[in-house]
């Protein structure tokens, strides 16, 4: 089964936040949308839950229109954070709720879940430590047994140990009830240890699906340049994201065969690809914007 958002145009306050967004979502792989803070990643979000309406484009299962096709209530478990009306309530009101709503809830496992994590089954969600709200809709979310789960930053506010087990947690629910992920998050690195790909929202748009694996063209080095200044063509190139000294750990957006051959020349004491991850794909991506950045910084000095 296949979720397929096509051409979603979203105007708020006569401004675009998104504009022909395309994607599509198989059975049982886990996604990850990344973008800028205040890119439209909640607006894709509410617009594909039926929060908000789309002004125009379509969301299809299998090709059909998702509206005639199937209770979109049932199959999508979606709900903002930090600010939604699960804060009023305690997992056991919650739980006696969604089972209303969602016909294959999981009772059995909810309750598993809630006494594992040692959560408070009698006190209101908003009571809870932030930590605690993030890993409860983790929970909730899965009990619903909707095909299409979506969470916006479930990592957010976990301790590092908790947050192992809640990544084991959504693996294991994935793999055992081909379960459909979307995950909107900022921790990159945590993505890259979760997701089969990424999309990344920009410009208010799909701006590029990538899986790690398969960008070849965007490489990262760690090299140490000769001279008393950094070569022109590496700021010209690529991102800087850090730099001790002579030192520069660099991305580069779009790596060419010429771009090799000048690293290769007399400029520098060492160089040394290193792997890439989600975070540079996403530096790369707006290098352009932090070079205008960095111009404008040093305009003011």
């Amino acid at each position: 089964m296949t979720l397929v958002i096509e051409n979603i145009s979203k105007k708020i306050q006569q401004q675009d936040v998104l504009k022909n967004v395309s994607f599509e979502l198989n059975t049982g792989e886990i996604v990850g949308l990344v973008g800028r803070n205040g890119s439209g990643k909640t607006t894709l979000f509410d617009t594909i839950a039926g929060e908000l309406l789309p002004d125009f484009g379509r969301i299809g299962l299998d090709g059909l229109d998702y509206i005639k096709t199937i209770r979109l209530h049932e199959q999508l478990f979606y709900v903002d954070m930090p600010e939604n009306w699960l804060r009023y309530y305690s997992p056991r009101k919650i739980k006696a709720i969604l089972k209303l709503a969602y016909p294959n809830f999981d009772e059995q496992w909810y309750d598993a879940e809630i006494k594992r994590f040692g959560l408070n089954n009698s006190k209101r969600i908003r009571t809870y430590s932030k930590g605690m709200r993030a890993l409860f809709m983790i929970i909730v979310s899965f009990a619903s047994r909707a095909q299409y789960v979506f969470l916006d930053e479930p990592l957010d506010g976990l301790d590092v140990l908790i947050r192992d087990q809640v990544k084991q947690l959504i693996v294991n629910q994935v793999t055992s009830h081909q379960t459909t992920v979307l995950i909107a998050s900022h921790n990159l690195v945590d993505l890259d240890t979760l997701v089969d790909r990424v999309l990344l929202l920009k410009n208010h748009t799909i701006d590029r699906t990538f899986a790690i694996e398969e960008n070849k063209n965007i490489r990262k080095y760690q090299l140490a340049y000769s001279g008393d200044a950094l070569p022109t063509f590496l700021r010209d190139s690529g991102t800087i994201i850090a730099q001790t000294g002579h030192v520069v750990t660099i991305v580069f957006n779009d790596f060419t065969e010429a771009l090799g051959i000048k690293l290769a020349g007399q400029d520098f004491k060492f160089i040394e690809e290193l792997p890439i991850g989600s975070e540079d794909v996403f530096r790369a991506s707006f290098a352009e914007e932090a070079h205008v950045w960095q111009q404008e910084l040093e305009g003011t000095k």
